[in-house]
């Protein structure tokens, strides 16, 4: 199952409180003990200036931490 969810939702646009796009989800870590998500890792929009995130930067992708995420749907809402 968590494969299945894996799959669904990797590619969907990662938006932010307002609705502006911040990139895409490529990808999603988890904490090997637990099999929690720990975070979502976004391939970001060319036009974004990824050292004015919050967020730090993981091969390229923008590690999100799952705290941060309100919601996942058609998108993927951020909580800011």
């Amino acid at each position: 199952m968590p494969t299945t969810f894996g799959r669904e939702i990797l590619g969907r646009e990662v938006v932010d409180e307002s609705g502006d796009r911040l990139g895409h989800m490529a990808d999603f870590r988890l904490d090997t003990d637990t099999g929690s998500i720990v975070s979502i890792l976004v391939s970001i929009e060319p036009d974004i200036d990824p050292t004015m995130l919050p967020w730090p930067t993981v091969d390229g992708l923008i590690s999100v931490p799952v705290e941060e995420v309100a919601g996942i749907g058609a998108s993927v809402q951020l909580a800011r």
